[in-house]
């Protein structure tokens, strides 16, 4: 069956009867195909159950992993790690900050 999208916005309960009913529903705007709605079958998982084959994934393009950084950079001094230390210190206390306003502005409005 082929229904408009005006068609679907405006009446979605009879569509999805009939999808339960086993129909697919083909969704068209300007004469173009938008979506599909079927049946789900209890007996189809909604993944490979049992792969019969290789997957082939496609290359996603990154590079090699790099070394442990200390082997590309040399190891972390005492200040280099104080620093990062006070970064997340600062980003603590923000995130106290913000949750404390946004107590506040839940207690107020109650």
């Amino acid at each position: 069956m082929e229904i408009t999208s005006r068609e679907f916005g405006r009446r979605p309960s009879w569509v999805l009867a009939a999808v339960a009913a086993g129909e697919t529903v083909t969704v068209t705007e300007n004469g173009i195909t938008i979506a599909r709605v079927v049946p789900v079958r209890a007996e189809t998982p909604p993944y490979p159950a049992d792969p019969t084959g290789e997957i082939d994934l496609p290359d996603p393009g990154l590079r090699e992993p790099a070394g442990r950084p200390e082997e590309d950079h040399g190891p972390v001094t005492e200040a280099e790690r104080a620093a990062a230390r006070a970064e997340l210190d600062e980003l603590d206390a923000e995130h106290d900050r913000r949750r404390r306003r946004q107590e506040e502005r839940a207690g107020g409005a109650v």
